[in-house]
């Protein structure tokens, strides 16, 4: 596995009479892990391995509850932090009504699960964007117009990472990667029609065999997405290298499809029986191929390139068995606290350490080990606290690397009892209720 950061989707919460100050904390567990940190393509630049995305970066966040709001940030030139905090914007017929236009250095978050914004998101000739927890909705394509799409990346746009979002009733289309984009990860996604029709077209790569500016661009990792109601274009590529991770289909068409020039990396993947047709070839008008790697379903196919593209990054694989039930728990807007992140994991860690076993304290004996994602130069500050705010273990280094880094406090010699384990890392600080063995 890559070194992303991981967090849970429950939140301790301390009574305020224990500590100061009450701080989130997270406890990793197995089967409910969240994404904090891009990974796949969108980590890239080109073919160049890069940093993660960063979005906004560390600036103060902004908290919109209007659609002109939303639009004066994400259209402002500035690196900009938007924390989505209520359901907003009115739709779009046609190449009518409410869009967003984005710039370079964005992150926008719903606050909570179920957010939904009405209008159409273009992204154009944007670098550095992060767009999560968020419910983007297009009208559906029951008129005739059929010309924004709920998402439409293109142009000179790269390191663009869409997370646990669903994208639904496109007009056009709900997402599409066209006319020399690059670097673009969907992970936990859905995408989804609720109205019928043949016109239910969803994810487009490529607009066009004659587009020279994406020859050896459109690179895109779908990782843990659900594809359900869709007629066809799940993905439908051109050109890319497009890497489809342990994704769910179900009441689909044709799903992963190749044309001109693409290579599709087909990984894990769980097609239902109503899927009609899970792999295929578009045209035969130049080098395609559809590669199926452990799935339940589909089949091979390939006209002109005969081997399968190798993902040049890390990433978690689970057995295609698994994916159904991880996938329709998790993709979509799902997350209740996607604003903090950092912390993958607080464990005890001694052969006789009980495992955490509630949501209020975690039981050690020996050790506290804690995972973080930091970067080089971040002082990382544990200590143990008494119920009066007394300090009774403390440990203090300076992180020499980045990515996620591993620490551990020694406890072996703390008395039995209750007591606060806080970590101040950067900006951040995180309180856990340890009980000491």
């Amino acid at each position: 596995m890559n070194n992303r950061t991981l967090c849970s989707r429950h939140r301790f919460t301390l009574p305020a009479a224990m500590i100061a100050a009450v701080f989130s904390a997270f406890l990793l567990q197995a089967q409910e892990l969240d994404e904090c940190t891009s990974f796949g393509w969108a980590n890239f630049d080109g073919q160049t391995k890069s940093d993660p995305v960063s979005g906004g970066g560390k600036v103060a966040p902004v908290e919109v509850t209007t659609f002109a709001a939303l639009k004066s940030a994400v259209e402002s030139s500035d690196a900009r932090v938007i924390h989505v905090m209520n359901d907003v914007g009115n739709g779009y017929v046609g190449k009518t009504g409410d869009v967003l236009y984005f710039k370079s250095n964005k992150t926008v978050i719903g606050v909570k699960p179920g957010i939904t914004v009405k209008c159409s998101f273009q992204v154009k000739n944007a670098t550095n964007v992060i767009i999560r927890n968020l419910i983007i909705m297009g009208p559906g394509n029951s008129n005739s117009n059929q010309n924004w799409d709920a998402v439409t990346i293109e142009g000179t746009s790269k390191r663009i990472w869409f997370d646990h979002c669903t994208v639904m009733e496109g007009e056009d289309g709900n997402f599409d990667v066209v006319k020399g984009a690059d670097n673009v990860t969907a992970s936990w996604c859905k995408f989804t029609y609720v109205t019928g029709g043949e016109h239910n077209l969803s994810n487009l790569v490529g607009s066009s065999d004659n587009e020279s500016q994406s020859h050896g661009k459109l690179n895109i990792t779908y990782a843990y997405c659900w594809w359900d109601n869709v007629h066809s274009r799940c993905p439908r590529t051109r050109y890319g290298k497009i890497h489809v991770l342990n994704s769910y289909y179900n009441n689909v068409g044709d799903a992963a499809f190749a044309g001109f020039m693409s290579n599709i990396r087909v990984e894990a993947c769980y097609f239902e029986n109503n899927v009609g047709n899970p792999t295929g070839l578009i045209s035969t008008n130049g080098q395609a191929g559809v590669f199926t790697i452990d799935c339940n379903r589909g089949a091979t196919k390939t006209d002109g390139y005969t081997t399968v593209f190798t993902p040049p990054y890390e990433y978690k694989k689970y057995n295609n068995s698994e994916v159904k039930n991880l996938v329709t728990k998790q993709a979509g807007p799902t997350l209740t606290d996607p604003t903090k992140c950092g912390i993958t994991s607080i464990a005890a860690q001694s052969g006789h350490d009980t495992p955490a076993t509630t949501a209020s304290s975690l039981y050690v004996k020996d050790n506290v080990t804690i995972t973080l994602n930091l970067k080089q130069g971040d002082e990382l500050r544990m200590s143990l606290l008494d119920l009066t705010g007394r300090s009774v273990v403390a440990m203090n280094k300076k992180n020499t690397g980045t990515g996620s880094i591993t620490s551990s406090m020694n406890v072996k010699h703390v008395k039995p009892g209750v007591y606060l384990f806080k970590v101040r890392f950067g900006d951040r600080v995180i309180t856990q209720q340890i009980v000491k063995n």
